[in-house]
């Protein structure tokens, strides 16, 4: 009896319990359940707009309603690329999202197809996808597919985000879009226009890669017949004489502009400048520094070159700058130290300016193979008040 008592009241505590949690599962589903936000294109708003820029870009894009922009990109010299643009400010990185293309409601047949996972980014255009899973995006809308960006809220991470772009009307852009990709070219042409070619150590001998750019140069004079001149600025590092310097860079000017010469660019048109070790792009106190000052840069311009007597007015007007630079820092014009006088403190060196290169499809990258310091004084600086060079014994 005593028994069965206590069996009794085990099985009305254990009720008790089992009311409880129901009540506080039932009132508190909806902070359980994860919500699900989803920003679809209306099927009577569904359009593709393009936007042609012949033989330079074309792009494919379509508004998300209360999101944003999703876009195809395809540049010359660049693969296709997809970009979704948010209204509101992405505020962190690293956000996971899985990208997958799912059939409409009446294809019961097709099943969804997984494009590949990438991560968020800060700023609106937060998701970058290169090829080539932006090209397979592009052909699942091509078969009616719709493609869809599934991610987490950034706020809590309690919320599911879908993204689903729209096939509808999507042919029909198709078709414009494609044509402007026929007139684009496989070099980019901004980074043509203004090219930058690297050399070897001491060496005035153009590369390889070098030779291909020059090559789309003479491509490009085709496609814009405003290019009146090609000018180029052919520069050294700082190790070695000045005067060495400044032979090597003309002997690469030359080179550049016998090449052009040679695949049949006048020389007319061609303006070239040898500016030897002196104003330097980047720092020469690092061996990254001094191989990226062994450059050439190559304009193309739509003002005529400058005439003959022009020309011989500015190499006269740079040989005067030279000379007085070279006076400035000539050692007679350094202040004599006194005998007991306070030493003075040495000035921190200026900080040399860094210059990023052009862009990130620069096909010439500099050659770093130069070999160590030479063992020598340089007696280039040594000039009197008149500026006559002291001759060496």
């Amino acid at each position: 009896m005593h028994l069965f008592v206590i069996m009794i009241k085990t099985i009305y505590v254990i009720l008790q319990f089992a009311s409880i949690l129901t009540l506080l599962v039932f009132f508190n589903a909806p902070l359980l359940r994860a919500a699900e936000r989803e920003y679809v294109v209306p099927m009577e708003k569904s359009q593709w707009q393009i936007e042609s820029r012949k033989q330079r870009e074309c792009s494919l894009s379509q508004t998300i309603p209360f999101y944003g922009e999703a876009k195809f990109t395809h540049k010359s010299g660049y693969k296709i690329k997809f970009m979704l643009y948010s209204d509101e400010l992405v505020m962190q990185d690293n956000v996971k999202i899985i990208l997958q293309s799912e059939p409409p409601s009446w294809r019961h047949d097709d099943q969804v197809f997984n494009i590949g996972q990438f991560t968020f980014i800060r700023g609106h255009d937060a998701l970058k996808v290169k090829s080539p899973y932006a090209s397979r995006m592009l052909q699942q809308i091509e078969n009616g597919m719709s493609p869809v960006i599934i991610y987490r809220d950034m706020a809590d991470g309690r919320d599911i985000v879908s993204i689903m772009l729209s096939p509808i009307n999507f042919r029909q852009a198709l078709t414009q879009y494609r044509e402007c990709e026929r007139t684009l070219v496989d070099f980019d042409l901004d980074r043509i226009k203004n090219l930058t070619l690297y050399f070897a150590t001491n060496k005035d001998v153009l590369t390889a890669s070098s030779k291909r750019d020059l090559n789309n140069v003479k491509r490009y004079l085709t496609l814009d017949p405003n290019i009146l001149q090609i000018k180029v600025d052919a520069h050294a590092d700082a190790r070695g004489r000045r005067r060495f310097n400044d032979n090597l860079s003309e002997r690469r000017s030359k080179a550049i502009v016998n090449y052009l010469h040679a695949i049949g660019i006048k020389k007319e048109m061609i303006y070239a400048v040898s500016h030897g070790e002196r104003d330097p792009k980047y720092t020469n106190k690092t061996a990254v520094g001094r191989a990226k000052n062994r450059r050439a840069d190559v304009q193309l311009l739509s003002v005529a070159p400058p005439t003959f007597a022009e020309r011989q007015a500015m190499a006269d007007a740079r040989k005067m700058l030279r000379r007085r630079q070279l006076s400035e820092r000539s050692i007679f014009n350094q202040p004599v130290n006194v005998t007991g006088a306070k030493k003075s403190k040495k000035k921190a060196p200026e900080k040399l300016r860094t210059i990023k290169p052009v862009s990130a499809n620069t096909a010439s990258e500099p050659v770093n193979n130069e070999p160590p310091a030479p063992n020598f004084i340089n007696l280039d600086n040594l000039v009197d008040k008149n500026n006559q060079k002291i001759k060496s014994k």
